[in-house]
């Protein structure tokens, strides 16, 4: 698989235009792709993350999510749950940045542990059930053949050469004993998506500073804002924009019943109309990149804010 990774880390940059001689001119994907990996230790507010994982220790609510620190399973399920929350139609998902446990259960591991007993229902087990909802999913593996048997098209790499391999790969799949769990999950739907209002008063910067130190981080007034998990932000330009965006929150109303997929399509209407000078009351700031909506988002969800959502019932 000599060149997987680094076709999709082409691939999660597809959205975005490339100067000629560039080598990735012609490889491009949807702007509604998003690149999905764990992310050990990151916020999550209040997300319904049921479809992965349920039956946490000491009945802890799954369908309304929060934790300073999620681990690596439950980050890559919040990763997933806020990125269908935003729209995005194609995942772009790399074993080697992902959880193991999160990805795949074999039959041998169900059958010594009851999936009772088992919080997560593994990425294996919802390809399916995600295709039957329209959303597409581009997975780069290398040592779990079980993704066979889900697969509608496999492609080879080899020494950066790609190849159709998806007979042989049916092939294989059919003549060995297939997951089990998978495939009865995959007749499963896949669950719901809750959406989110973002709560105004929640994204007041404490001291009031703002400071952009990198492309994958700012200071936002005494908060450490980590974006290292946004592998599509692409410059420190777009950061400061998602800086300025970010400071636009603290308009909501009190109550507000806006979405954070209302509030940021209603951005990205502006910035389409007005420009990046929308973000900075009209004055020109060559510092300034436009970034998606997806990372934007994603810079809201992992600011750690006291009651920064509420799920809309």
């Amino acid at each position: 698989r000599v060149g997987a990774s680094t076709l999709l880390s082409a691939l999660q940059v597809g959205m975005y235009n490339k100067i000629p001689g560039d080598g990735r001119e012609f490889c491009v994907c949807s702007s509604t792709a998003v690149k999905i990996r764990s992310e050990d230790g990151r916020n999550v507010s209040e997300v319904n993350i049921s479809p992965f994982i349920s039956n946490l220790p000491f009945g802890k609510n799954t369908e309304c999510f929060a934790s300073p620190d999620a681990s690596g399973s439950t980050s890559q399920a919040t990763n997933i749950m806020e990125a269908l929350e935003m729209g995005a139609k194609t995942l772009l998902i790399d074993e080697d940045t992902c959880a193991t446990n999160f990805m795949i259960r074999d039959d041998k591991m169900m059958e010594l542990v009851h999936k009772d007993k088992e919080p997560i229902t593994p990425f294996l087990y919802k390809v399916k059930t995600l295709s039957k909802q329209g959303i597409s999913v581009i997975l780069v593996v290398g040592s779990c053949g079980d993704f066979f048997d889900v697969a509608d098209t496999t492609i080879l790499m080899d020494s950066y050469s790609c190849y159709d391999v998806t007979n042989r790969a049916k092939q294989i799949a059919a003549s060995r004993a297939t997951n089990n769990g998978a495939l009865a999950a995959s007749r499963a739907s896949f669950g719901n998506v809750t959406p989110r209002c973002p709560v105004g008063t929640a994204f007041n910067p404490n001291n009031g500073k703002i400071t952009v130190r990198s492309k994958a981080l700012i200071a936002y007034g005494d908060v450490e804002l980590d974006l290292s998990g946004l592998e599509q932000i692409v410059s420190k330009e777009q950061t400061n924009s998602i800086a300025l965006a970010l400071q636009r929150l603290t308009a909501l109303e009190n109550g507000s019943k806006m979405t954070i997929f209302q509030v940021l399509t209603q951005l990205n209407a502006l910035l389409d109309h007005e420009g990046l000078e929308a973000l900075t009351n009209g004055q020109f700031d060559g510092s300034l990149a436009r970034p998606r909506t997806f990372e934007i988002a994603g810079a809201i969800n992992r600011l750690r804010a006291n009651e920064s959502f509420v799920q809309l019932k």
